[in-house]
């Protein structure tokens, strides 16, 4: 009976430390509930951190955090409409691209605050083209991961960016100039001094649609950095885009390609705007259907590693994305994250898109 008894107690025992191991692994792989939609949305790290509100920017523990988050993003957040959603589990965050949203809420015809654009124009906000970005940094442009404050201002002259050891976190707070901090590690980025960069497209416009999306030019594109393309105000044909409440409209199309110290991405957006009377210009004003699609080939760098190759197109299951009454149609095409520093180098980028404006067609067809 003893040794029965003694065999239960160790079978009882085994038992509970396999139960337990059960439930640490669900903790390590299993992802920390969206409360906004009653499922897992972030998933954590081995170490089962997390990401989290910390003074008014995120607190990613480290940059595995990081990198799990921006793919959890990018994968299940993929519309830049439903970023809104995952934000709402942090109280008092505000993030840049919401306050792209909060500063051109007023859509009135007798508005008179600047417009995102011309706060943009002016140095006064930061233009940052990835909307995945713009969500994971705060409205004055800081970041955290592990024990380093990244600084992002608007208006620097070569697009200097700042990290900055977490011990000044009570002399950010305060104001102090990063400049005159010990240890603060200077880096340039794509947050170029207003105006942005605007690269004129060049390469192949080609007409004929026949070609599949992924059907390069021969020869490597020369690479830019920055946001690539133009403004359009007329159809095709020639005839001005008719005016919105008697204000004039305008297309704008880009490529874009940016660094910031650990993250790097490159994509594609068309956005139609409207001149207000006295704010500047705000994209309030819809196409009545927007197709598009691209596809970049390229190589990320990352210091010590060989380049990595990679081929991405707008969808892997459908060459087209097409929207009725759009105004805002983007996408990320490629994006990486490191701790110590990223580069994408593209070596061709094909976009083609067509807007129906109230019956003015613009279509591009751009191979590089």
């Amino acid at each position: 009976m003893k040794r029965i008894t003694n065999y239960l107690l160790k079978c009882s025992f085994l038992l509970a430390v396999l139960a337990m191991l059960i439930s640490c692994k669900e903790k390590d792989f299993m992802g920390s509930p969206d409360q906004t939609k009653g499922s897992r949305h972030l998933q954590l790290s081995k170490e089962g951190e997390a990401v989290k509100e910390n003074y008014s920017w995120l607190y990613f523990p480290s940059m595995e955090v990081f990198k799990v988050t921006m793919s959890d993003l990018h994968t299940k957040y993929e519309k830049p409409g439903m970023l809104a959603t995952w934000e709402k589990q942090f109280g008092n965050f505000i993030s840049l691209r919401n306050a792209y949203e909060r500063i051109d809420a007023d859509t009135s015809e007798e508005r008179r605050a600047p417009t995102v654009d011309s706060l943009i124009r002016s140095n006064q906000l930061l233009d940052c083209p990835d909307s995945f970005f713009a969500t994971v940094i705060n409205k004055d442009g800081y970041i955290q991961i592990a024990d380093t404050i990244y600084s992002f201002k608007p208006g620097m002259e070569k697009g200097e960016a700042f990290a900055i050891p977490d011990k000044y976190i009570g002399e950010v707070l305060k104001g102090t100039p990063v400049r005159e901090l010990d240890d603060v590690k200077t880096h340039y980025t794509s947050f170029i001094r207003i105006p942005f960069i605007r690269w004129w497209e060049s390469g192949e416009n080609s007409l004929d649609l026949r070609l599949p999306i992924c059907f390069y030019p021969s020869g490597s594109m020369g690479n830019w950095w920055g946001q690539s393309g133009d403004d359009i105000y007329a159809g095709d044909d020639g005839q001005v885009f008719p005016e919105h409440n008697g204000r004039q409209v305008r297309l704008n199309y880009h490529r874009w390609r940016v660094g910031y110290i650990f993250y790097a991405s490159t994509g594609v957006r068309v956005k139609m705007w409207k001149h207000t009377r006295f704010a500047g210009w705000q994209s309030v004003t819809y196409a009545d259907e927007m197709i598009m699609e691209a596809c970049c080939k390229g190589n990320v760098l990352i210091p010590g590693f060989a380049p990595i190759g990679f081929n991405e197109r707008t969808s892997p299951d459908w060459p087209y994305f097409a929207r009725h009454a759009e105004n805002n149609f983007e996408k990320t095409l490629k994006w990486t994250a490191n701790g110590i520093f990223n580069e994408i180098m593209l070596e061709h980028f094909n976009f083609h898109f067509k807007v129906n404006y109230r019956g003015r067609i613009v279509e591009r067809n751009i191979r590089q």
